[in-house]
């Protein structure tokens, strides 16, 4: 069995907006990227970096323009099988659900879009629901929940597959800092209690070095830089991540060889 849980080769993806003239906007510029199997890797850099794109392209929601996606050894570059499919899940900041509905009722509900059957999706909604300590607000409708309990329903519903590979896309973003500390409390909690890979993307550098093993810094859809938080710090001979992150985003220079 490869270390590697996923495998990007030179992956490549455009955008065009416009209707009569389009504009081509190139998200991702020919990335690599192996993400092992069990890790925490996080995906660190600014706003339209091409973070999010490059998950939406792991899980499947996009196709990539040129290059190879590997998931769990199988090429999954022109479409994802429902084996693989069934062993992923995603979660992203400001999760949005039927407003009408309760805790307990989208559990389920997702349940059943995950193919869980009836019996399993209310098992799994049982047990997430303790897990993340929702159980005050199992009746409560979505649009009554804070924003923190709503990001903790979210969490909860990425899990409802048991999946292996979880994609977290800003997780805190937008919380208070308190909330955002629980929230990554939960984070390393799921993660030390299974084997479970996770790929978290995000622009806060305390939360990368708190939770990822190891971090690519994304610049203009392109990796400059990948390695462990002293890796990058050292580097770029920078004393703290922070610093790392401001050298990486104003230099041009390129870190971070292709293989």
């Amino acid at each position: 069995m490869s270390e590697n849980i996923i495998e990007l080769k030179s992956i490549k993806k455009t955008y065009s907006s416009g209707l009569f003239r389009p504009v081509k906007t190139a998200a991702v510029c020919g990335v690599d990227l192996s993400v092992k199997r069990g890790e925490i890797f996080g995906l660190l850099g600014p706003n339209g970096a091409g973070k999010t794109t490059i998950l939406n392209i792991i899980i499947g929601l996009l196709a990539a323009d040129a290059g190879s996606v590997g998931i769990m050894g199988e090429d999954s570059t022109r479409g994802m099988s429902d084996r693989i499919r069934n062993k992923m899940n995603m979660c992203s900041g400001n999760p949005n659900f039927p407003w009408c509905m309760t805790v307990t009722e989208i559990l389920f509900f997702y349940g059943l879009l995950y193919g869980l059957g009836a019996r399993r999706s209310r098992e799994a909604a049982q047990k997430w629901i303790k897990s993340f300590e929702l159980e005050k607000h199992a009746c409560t409708r979505f649009d009554e929940l804070s924003t923190g309990t709503k990001q903790r329903l979210a969490m909860a519903k990425s899990l409802l597959n048991d999946p292996d590979i979880l994609l977290l896309d800003e997780p805190t973003i937008g919380l208070d800092p308190d909330i955002a500390r629980k929230i990554r409390t939960l984070i390393k909690k799921i993660h030390a209690e299974t084997s479970i890979t996770i790929i978290l993307t995000t622009h806060y550098m305390k939360e990368a070095e708190e939770l990822a093993g190891r971090i690519a810094f994304i610049k203009n859809g392109s990796v400059t830089a990948l390695g462990t938080s002293e890796e990058l710090r050292g580097i770029t001979k920078q004393e703290d991540l922070e610093g790392a992150f401001l050298e990486l985003a104003a230099d041009d220079k390129l870190y971070y060889e292709r293989h």
